[in-house]
C-alpha cells in the first residue's frame, strides 16, 4: 500500500499534509505517535470512512480491525467456522483456526463469555478469512493480559511469513515492536516518517517529539 502527497484534515485541523511512503508486503508496519496526531484517523481513512486528498493506492483489499471492530457475541466459535467455510477458501479458514489454536478454546461456548483475548481470536478468524491484502490493527493488543499479547505476536509473525499480506499495526503497546519485527513509522508534525531502528521509534514516542 502507497500514500502519495497524502493529506487529511478533520473539521478544518490538517492531521496529515503531503505524506509519501510505502508499505512494504510481508512486513508489519508499526506506526506510533502521540494522542490526538491522527493514527485512528489515518486508518479510518484508508477503508474509505474518512475522505482525504492524494491517493492512497493499493487499497481495494482492505480490512481494519480495532476496538469497535465486532463478531455477534451470541455466535460461538462452531457459528462463525460453519459460516466462514460456507463463503470463503476453506484451506485458509482451516489454517487460521490452526494457528490461532481455537482447538484449545471452547467453540460451543458463546463469543459473549470469552476472555478478551480470545475474543480477538475471534476477530482475526472472522476477518482475515476473507482474501484482504491489507490488514491495519487499531490498538489491537490494548489492555489484554501478558498471555493473550504473546499468543497473538506468535500468530501474527506466523501469518506474515504464510500470507502474502501487509500488515500496519497502530499502537502505542511498545511490546508490539519488541516481539514483532518489521517497520517502524512514526507521525509528527503533519508527517509520518519511516524510522529505520526500533530504538530510534521508541525514544522518540517516549520524549514526544
Amino acid at each position: 500500500m502507497e500514500l502519495k502527497n497524502y493529506t487529511l484534515s478533520i473539521n478544518d485541523r490538517v492531521l496529515f499534509r503531503d505524506v509519501n511512503i510505502k508499505f512494504r508486503e510481508n512486513t508489519i508496519s508499526h506506526i506510533l505517535g502521540n494522542n490526538g496526531c491522527g493514527k485512528s484517523s489515518f486508518a479510518k481513512s484508508c477503508v474509505g470512512m474518512l475522505q482525504y486528498s492524494g491517493a492512497i493506492c493499493g487499497n481495494e483489499k482492505i480490512i481494519l480491525i480495532g476496538s469497535s471492530s465486532n463478531v455477534p457475541g451470541e455466535f460461538c466459535i462452531d457459528d462463525i467456522t460453519e459460516f466462514l467455510k460456507k463463503r470463503f477458501d476453506n484451506d485458509k479458514v482451516n489454517k487460521l483456526y490452526e494457528l490461532l489454536r481455537l482447538d484449545k478454546v471452547c467453540n460451543s461456548l458463546p463469543i459473549e463469555r470469552l476472555s478478551d483475548g480470545q475474543k480477538q481470536k475471534v476477530k482475526l478468524y472472522t476477518f482475515l478469512s476473507a482474501e484482504n491484502n491489507v490488514i491495519i490493527l487499531d490498538e489491537f493488543t490494548n489492555a489484554l493480559d501478558k498471555n493473550s499479547t504473546l499468543e497473538l505476536y506468535d500468530f501474527l509473525n506466523q501469518y506474515i511469513h504464510d500470507f502474502n499480506s501487509i500488515i500496519v499495526n497502530i499502537t502505542h503497546n511498545l511490546s508490539d515492536l519488541e516481539y514483532m519485527d518489521g517497520d517502524y513509522y512514526y507521525i509528527s508534525k503533519k508527517g509520518m516518517n519511516k524510522i529505520e531502528s526500533k530504538l530510534d521509534v521508541i525514544d522518540k514516542y517516549i520524549k514526544g517529539e
